[in-house]
């Protein structure tokens, strides 16, 4: 493994089946919001699945391991966070194709209507939300991409009927809906995220359907802590601690 590991970087343990995964010691690191998306999501091993906004590739490791997919491709547009899920899939021996591009350029790369299940845990951040333009304020700002283009990119590549899934910040449901459907995506499944139950929920995690009637169903809030600090039992469950 030693020769995978470039300095600074070291090899993160997922908790699922000695599944690992490489990250920079000093910079953008996937947290929570990317577990409980892989765990949200659901495919078929026959599907064609994308993960948008890959980044360091965490949620379509969990999500493809998961779900026995054969075929999955990772979409992520930063070289160094592209390159460093190219090495964790290896080590991993997962079946995941990184394209290192712009989401806008994949119908170019793939083209239309492939695609069965999409994935994406996109930057939640307005661009006046920061001055920075370094790897973290890319992987959590709409500098290079946003919502409206991840929804287009999303119902280009998806088949009709096809289902995408994504996490992001709870105050902006009214957008993320409306975008959805701007692109022909119908959300179908609604999920508020807590950080603990006396707190204001902070994600949402969403599916919508290409094509699909309106109708949403909202399933039981997921609740991540208790009072105290600890995880709650759900919580557990999805990261597969005992």
């Amino acid at each position: 493994m030693n020769n995978l590991l470039k300095e600074n970087e070291r090899l993160d343990d997922l908790e699922l089946d000695n599944l690992m995964i490489i990250q920079d010691k000093n910079g953008y690191k996937f947290s929570t919001d990317s577990v409980i998306l892989a765990n949200f999501a659901k495919g078929k091993p026959s599907d064609v699945c994308v993960d948008l906004c890959s980044g360091g590739g965490v949620v379509a490791i969990l999500f493809s391991y998961k779900n026995k997919i054969r075929k999955m491709y990772a979409v992520e547009i930063q070289e160094k966070q592209a390159e460093m899920s190219r090495r964790s899939i290896e080590y991993n021996n997962l079946n995941i194709e990184v394209i290192n591009d712009d989401l806008k350029n994949l119908k170019k790369i793939l083209g239309s209507e492939f695609a069965d299940v999409i994935t994406v845990n996109p930057p939640y951040n307005r661009v006046g939300e920061t001055s920075e333009l370094d790897e973290i304020a890319i992987s959590t700002h709409e500098i290079k991409t946003n919502l409206d283009e991840i929804s287009k990119c999303a119902s280009n590549a998806l088949k009709f009927g096809g289902k995408i899934y994504m996490v992001h910040r709870a105050d902006r449901l009214a957008d993320i809906i409306s975008s959805l459907k701007k692109y022909n995506l119908e959300p179908k499944v609604l999920r508020v995220v807590y950080p603990k139950i006396s707190k204001e929920p902070n994600l949402v995690l969403i599916e919508a359907k290409k094509g699909a009637k309106s109708g949403i169903k909202i399933l039981k809030p997921l609740v991540l802590n208790n009072e105290d600090g600890t995880e709650t039992e759900e919580l557990k469950q999805i990261y597969c601690r005992k």
